[in-house]
Protein backbone atom coordinates (compact mmCIF):
# COMPACT_ATOMS: atom_id res chain seq x y z
CA UNK A 1 0.00 0.00 0.00
CA UNK A 2 2.67 2.46 0.64
CA UNK A 3 4.77 1.26 -2.52
CA UNK A 4 1.48 2.33 -4.67
CA UNK A 5 0.81 5.48 -2.43
CA UNK A 6 4.75 6.41 -3.08
CA UNK A 7 4.62 5.85 -6.98
CA UNK A 8 0.91 8.20 -7.22
CA UNK A 9 2.28 10.59 -5.47
CA UNK A 10 5.52 10.67 -8.12
CA UNK A 11 3.50 10.75 -10.90
CA UNK A 12 1.11 13.36 -9.74
CA UNK A 13 4.12 15.43 -8.78
CA UNK A 14 5.78 14.80 -12.28
CA UNK A 15 2.55 15.38 -14.34
CA UNK A 16 2.11 18.53 -12.44
CA UNK A 17 5.88 19.70 -12.98
CA UNK A 18 4.74 19.01 -16.72
CA UNK A 19 1.98 21.16 -16.77
CA UNK A 20 3.92 24.05 -14.73
CA UNK A 21 6.49 24.20 -17.49
CA UNK A 22 4.43 23.77 -20.31
CA UNK A 23 4.34 27.26 -22.60
CA UNK A 24 1.76 29.62 -22.08
CA UNK A 25 2.68 32.50 -24.57
CA UNK A 26 4.13 32.35 -28.42
CA UNK A 27 5.74 35.11 -29.89
CA UNK A 28 6.36 34.81 -33.17
CA UNK A 29 6.65 37.11 -37.07
CA UNK A 30 9.19 39.45 -37.12
CA UNK A 31 11.57 38.93 -34.20
CA UNK A 32 15.36 38.53 -33.62
CA UNK A 33 14.42 35.99 -30.71
CA UNK A 34 13.73 32.43 -32.10
CA UNK A 35 14.14 29.01 -31.94
CA UNK A 36 14.20 26.53 -34.78
CA UNK A 37 10.45 26.65 -35.27
CA UNK A 38 10.88 30.59 -35.86
CA UNK A 39 8.95 31.38 -32.79
CA UNK A 40 9.66 32.15 -29.02
CA UNK A 41 7.67 30.74 -26.45
CA UNK A 42 7.51 31.33 -22.57
CA UNK A 43 6.34 28.94 -19.80
CA UNK A 44 4.40 31.85 -17.02
CA UNK A 45 7.82 31.77 -14.84
CA UNK A 46 9.52 32.86 -17.32
CA UNK A 47 6.90 35.25 -18.37
CA UNK A 48 7.17 36.61 -14.74
CA UNK A 49 11.56 36.88 -15.03
CA UNK A 50 10.55 39.52 -17.52
CA UNK A 51 10.42 43.33 -16.34
CA UNK A 52 6.68 43.96 -14.49
CA UNK A 53 4.61 46.51 -13.96
CA UNK A 54 1.27 47.31 -12.87
CA UNK A 55 -1.12 49.50 -13.09
CA UNK A 56 -4.49 50.60 -11.52
CA UNK A 57 -7.09 50.72 -14.45
CA UNK A 58 -10.95 50.38 -13.98
CA UNK A 59 -11.50 47.23 -16.38
CA UNK A 60 -14.89 47.45 -18.49
CA UNK A 61 -15.51 44.37 -18.53
CA UNK A 62 -13.74 42.70 -14.09
CA UNK A 63 -14.44 47.04 -12.36
CA UNK A 64 -11.62 48.44 -10.65
CA UNK A 65 -8.13 46.35 -10.36
CA UNK A 66 -4.57 46.47 -9.97
CA UNK A 67 -2.90 44.73 -12.71
CA UNK A 68 0.09 43.29 -12.89
CA UNK A 69 2.10 42.35 -15.91
CA UNK A 70 4.86 43.04 -18.66
CA UNK A 71 4.35 45.41 -21.52
CA UNK A 72 3.94 44.57 -24.99
CA UNK A 73 7.50 47.48 -25.09
CA UNK A 74 9.07 45.13 -22.69
CA UNK A 75 8.44 41.86 -24.44
CA UNK A 76 9.07 43.74 -27.70
CA UNK A 77 12.59 44.71 -26.53
CA UNK A 78 13.11 41.39 -25.16
CA UNK A 79 12.43 39.54 -28.17
CA UNK A 80 14.18 41.86 -30.40
CA UNK A 81 11.48 44.05 -33.18
CA UNK A 82 13.13 46.03 -35.78
CA UNK A 83 12.03 49.49 -36.02
CA UNK A 84 9.50 48.92 -39.12
CA UNK A 85 7.13 46.81 -37.27
CA UNK A 86 3.22 47.63 -37.79
CA UNK A 87 1.22 45.65 -35.60
CA UNK A 88 1.13 43.38 -33.16
CA UNK A 89 -1.41 41.22 -33.16
CA UNK A 90 -2.75 39.57 -30.06
CA UNK A 91 -4.13 35.50 -30.57
CA UNK A 92 -6.71 34.68 -27.94
CA UNK A 93 -7.18 30.67 -27.60
CA UNK A 94 -10.13 30.50 -29.33
CA UNK A 95 -8.45 32.52 -32.55
CA UNK A 96 -9.81 35.58 -32.06
CA UNK A 97 -7.07 38.09 -32.90
CA UNK A 98 -6.83 41.50 -31.29
CA UNK A 99 -4.10 43.89 -33.02
CA UNK A 100 -2.41 47.14 -31.59
CA UNK A 101 -0.23 49.60 -33.45
CA UNK A 102 3.55 49.21 -32.78
CA UNK A 103 4.06 52.81 -32.52
CA UNK A 104 1.25 52.23 -29.44
CA UNK A 105 2.97 49.18 -27.98
CA UNK A 106 5.85 51.50 -27.36
CA UNK A 107 3.70 55.31 -26.54
CA UNK A 108 1.45 53.37 -24.21
CA UNK A 109 1.64 50.89 -21.02
CA UNK A 110 -0.11 48.60 -22.75
CA UNK A 111 0.22 45.31 -20.82
CA UNK A 112 0.06 41.37 -21.04
CA UNK A 113 -1.36 40.54 -17.28
CA UNK A 114 -0.98 37.70 -15.18
CA UNK A 115 -2.55 38.56 -11.78
CA UNK A 116 -3.93 41.27 -9.56
CA UNK A 117 -2.91 42.96 -6.45
CA UNK A 118 -4.88 43.47 -3.53
CA UNK A 119 -2.83 45.29 -1.23
CA UNK A 120 0.15 43.28 -0.72
CA UNK A 121 -1.48 40.32 -1.81
CA UNK A 122 -0.70 38.86 -5.63
CA UNK A 123 -3.55 36.81 -6.86
CA UNK A 124 -3.08 34.77 -10.58
CA UNK A 125 -5.38 35.73 -13.12
CA UNK A 126 -8.09 33.12 -13.20
CA UNK A 127 -9.44 31.64 -16.42
CA UNK A 128 -12.39 33.31 -15.35
CA UNK A 129 -11.02 36.37 -15.50
CA UNK A 130 -9.59 35.71 -19.12
CA UNK A 131 -6.10 34.46 -17.11
CA UNK A 132 -3.42 32.99 -17.71
CA UNK A 133 -2.74 36.09 -19.64
CA UNK A 134 -4.97 38.71 -20.92
CA UNK A 135 -4.38 42.62 -22.34
CA UNK A 136 -5.37 44.97 -20.43
CA UNK A 137 -4.99 48.84 -21.24
CA UNK A 138 -4.14 51.86 -18.89
CA UNK A 139 -7.36 53.65 -20.05
CA UNK A 140 -7.27 55.74 -16.02
CA UNK A 141 -3.83 57.24 -17.22
CA UNK A 142 -5.05 57.41 -21.17
CA UNK A 143 -8.28 58.11 -21.66
CA UNK A 144 -7.71 58.71 -24.84
CA UNK A 145 -6.63 55.11 -25.86
CA UNK A 146 -10.34 54.02 -25.70
CA UNK A 147 -10.82 56.03 -29.27
CA UNK A 148 -8.60 52.83 -30.94
CA UNK A 149 -9.17 50.23 -28.41
CA UNK A 150 -12.52 49.89 -27.38
CA UNK A 151 -13.74 47.53 -24.17
CA UNK A 152 -14.48 45.15 -27.18
CA UNK A 153 -10.53 45.04 -28.01
CA UNK A 154 -9.75 43.62 -24.00
CA UNK A 155 -8.19 40.48 -25.51
CA UNK A 156 -8.79 36.97 -22.67
CA UNK A 157 -6.76 34.26 -22.83
CA UNK A 158 -3.94 35.35 -24.90
CA UNK A 159 -1.56 32.42 -26.25
CA UNK A 160 0.26 34.43 -28.89
CA UNK A 161 2.07 37.80 -29.75
CA UNK A 162 2.39 37.95 -33.56
CA UNK A 163 4.70 41.06 -34.74
CA UNK A 164 3.67 42.29 -38.29
CA UNK A 165 5.39 44.35 -40.88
Amino acid sequence: MKKTLVVVLAAMLLFSAAIIANPVLKISGVIALRNEEGVWQLTLDEFKELPQTEFFVTDPWMGDKTYVGVTLADLLKFVGVPSGAKKVVMVCSDEKEFAVTYEDALKYPIMLTHSTRSGESLRALPASQGGPIKLAYPINDFPEITDKYPSDNWAWYVVEVRVEM
